[in-house]
């Protein structure tokens, strides 16, 4: 029977506590770039210019095609190269493909919000009386903001998990920090079982977060809909 040993890990605890918030600040970082380069290209997605729609999709498109471990090695070992050997820092390289990634999904779902609002709505604000931007700031933006943030929420979770990957290229967050040292002292499991513990107190308070959002979004489109 394996005997548990965590004494290593108390060893350890520096490092990993250091890991930790390396972790923590890219999420951090890429989270807020992400999302105001989802902004943008959500604005660029609805322009009335041709070109540019069709180049949001495109943007869009081809970030959701590629794998993201596919697109941190290419941008890592190529974009370098093709740049004429400036170098790039694994965590500078993690930021950016991240935020990258990131932000398709949010103008995907940015715009899914919007469109989720029906026109009759706006339409019965306009006929009321209300100028654009009172329909705007009372009507679209209080309905698609509430449609959004359910896989809002889901899609920054998600990002959190996939920062993970970053300990491919080297990045000395949890995951690589927590492989280097249980490959030294050969405790794979207690290293391991910290780093499940750690990325759950992490992710657990958002994922509930998340369902209580949708249980009271849901709650009260039921409570307008029987009102009506």
């Amino acid at each position: 029977m394996y005997s548990w040993d965590f004494g290593w890990v108390w060893t350890y605890r520096h490092a990993l506590v250091s890991a930790l918030w390396v972790t923590v600040t890219l999420n951090l970082v890429t989270l807020t770039l992400g999302s105001l380069a989802g902004l943008l290209i959500a604005m660029i997605r609805s322009s009335r210019f041709p070109f540019l729609r069709r180049f949001a999709i495109l943007y869009i498109d081809l970030i959701r095609a590629l794998p993201i471990l596919v697109m941190l090695i290419w941008f890592f070992f190529c974009v370098p190269i093709l740049l004429g050997g400036i170098r790039i820092s694994p965590w500078e390289c993690a930021v950016i493909v991240l935020s990258l990634n990131l932000s398709a999904f949010v103008a995907e779902i940015i715009r899914a919000g919007i469109e989720s609002v029906p026109q009759a709505f706006a339409d019965g604000a306009r006929v009321c009386g209300l100028t654009e931007r009172q329909v705007l700031a009372s009507i679209t933006l209080p309905i698609a903001l509430r449609n959004m943030v359910p896989p809002l929420a889901g899609q920054y979770i998600n990002n959190i998990k996939l920062s993970v990957l970053a300990s491919v290229i080297g990045v000395p967050e949890l995951l690589q920090r927590t492989t280097d040292f249980a490959s030294q002292v050969y405790r794979p499991l207690e290293f391991y079982t910290v780093l499940a513990i750690a990325f759950l107190i992490i992710l657990l308070p958002p994922t509930f977060l998340t369902r209580r959002l949708e249980n009271s979004f849901h709650m009260a489109k039921r409570l307008s809909g029987e009102k009506s």
